[in-house]
């Protein structure tokens, strides 16, 4: 239970923490540096293991001006998360041309080439210009130690010419930044990327079904790049482009395999989550993550002495099918909870309808009941009433008969003194 909770906030957490960054890049854009830097220090706090988050507030330190040394430091990290990322040595060599370290820039620059030698333009100009930056300030260092000897007062008036020395070399810098300025977008888009379709090998139709259709496949093929056979720093036109071809070979129309439909499903269903650019963003960033954290598991292992270890792709393999497994059991069982609280919920209210029917049959039972006593109690009230009154009436009619004499037809006007005492 603790670890699916886990995971559930650090799914969370990648979304979120992508919404920061891209607040962060539309404030860095704009030239509101503070700002960005917050949204990037939001960012990595989310997620900690993301380089591009160090990368951009790299880029945010050192367009403020007073904060190289941050800057280096978050470069520094970023080379630390991904060592094969050209970028990261593209922001240490930047943040040292600006701190006036120019041989270390240099330096940083030749190691990224290395590196990645397909970026090998971008890295190789600026190694070059921060190399002339260093000529010049050595040149300009020269002359100023004369007068430095000359007079010592002056040296204190100086610090202006020091910086004027490096000023005019940050015009290799400020290319440098305009360049990330221009390429924020891009990195949004996947800059990182490589071009995989073209030498992808796509096999054949039987190829392509075994593959979708392999055993436990409705696990397997929770990853869409996995099944449109991508890495996840593919653009949008590879996703097509790949999506176009698979399908060709396994489209019921064009395959006549009994299974070509489901296998075409598969292919279908993963196109159509990838089109989805929040989906995409979130399960790109969940393999980028996971690949990060096994790379440094690995690396781990490795400074302790491992020897036998699994290779480090089929690491990565079996931890990014674990991911989207555990995400697809964390959305089954809250499907399942949502399935059992809507089944509460309709017995509760049929428990109330039943309850309130039974009310309402009791209500109308003893309704008529009531009637029915009343009807009969009026009825007999009304025998008892109507007796009394007949008695009433004979006690009326003998009274007036005890009350003449009927002597001669003559009343006694003295009978009522005979009660006297």
């Amino acid at each position: 239970m603790t670890e699916e909770v886990s995971i559930s906030i650090t799914l969370e957490a990648i979304v979120q923490a992508e919404n920061f960054k891209t607040q962060g890049n539309e404030y860095l854009q704009s030239k509101e540096y503070l700002q960005a830097i917050d949204c990037y220090t939001n960012a990595i706090e989310l997620n900690p293991e993301n380089a591009i988050y160090y990368s951009n507030r790299s880029a945010a330190f050192l367009s403020l001006g007073d904060a190289r040394s941050k800057a280096l430091h978050d470069a520094e990290k970023c080379i630390q998360l991904d060592p094969m990322w050209w970028k990261g040595y593209s922001r240490k060599g930047a943040a040292e041309h600006a701190l006036g370290r120019f041989d270390d820039a240099r330096a940083t620059y030749l190691k990224g080439l290395q590196v990645d030698p397909e970026n090998a333009c971008g890295l190789a100009e600026a190694a070059e210009q921060v190399y002339k930056a260093g000529q010049e300030h050595h040149e300009r260092m020269k002359k100023l130690r004369p007068q430095q000897q000359e007079n010592a007062c002056s040296v204190s008036t100086q610090p202006i010419d020091t910086d004027a020395v490096i000023s005019p070399k940050k015009d290799p810098e400020n290319d440098l930044m305009s360049e990330f300025m221009s390429q924020v977008e891009e990195l949004e888009n996947g800059k990182r990327r490589k071009k995989l379709t073209s030498n992808t090998d796509f096999g054949t139709s039987e190829g392509q079904l075994v593959r979708l259709l392999q055993p436990h496949f409705q696990w397997i093929n929770l990853n869409p790049y996995r099944v449109l056979m991508l890495e996840p720093e593919a653009t949008e036109d590879d996703i097509k482009q790949h999506y176009r071809k698979i399908s060709t070979l396994v489209h019921p129309d064009k395959c006549f395999h009994p299974q070509a439909r489901e296998a075409f499903e598969e292919v279908k269903k993963a196109y159509n989550v990838l089109l989805n650019n929040d989906r995409r963003k979130t399960f790109s960033q969940l393999i980028q993550t996971t690949r990060t954290r096994v790379e440094k598991e690995h690396r781990q292992k490795l400074k302790k002495g491992a020897v036998e270890l699994e290779p480090l792709d089929q690491s990565i393999e079996k931890a990014v099918l674990k991911a989207f497994a555990d995400m697809e059991k964390r959305r089954l069982n809250i499907q399942k909870r949502e399935v059992a609280q809507r089944r509460r919920e309709a017995f509760q209210n049929e428990e109330e309808e039943l309850k309130l029917t039974e009310g309402f049959k009791r209500e109308k039972s003893w309704a008529q009941e009531d009637r029915r006593e009343n009807r009969v109690g009026n009825w007999r009230d009304f025998q008892k009433v109507n007796k009394r009154r007949k008695e009433g009436d004979l006690h009326f009619r003998q009274g007036d008969t005890r009350g003449q004499d009927t002597q001669n037809g003559v009343a006694d006007n003295e009978a009522y003194k005979k009660a006297w005492r």
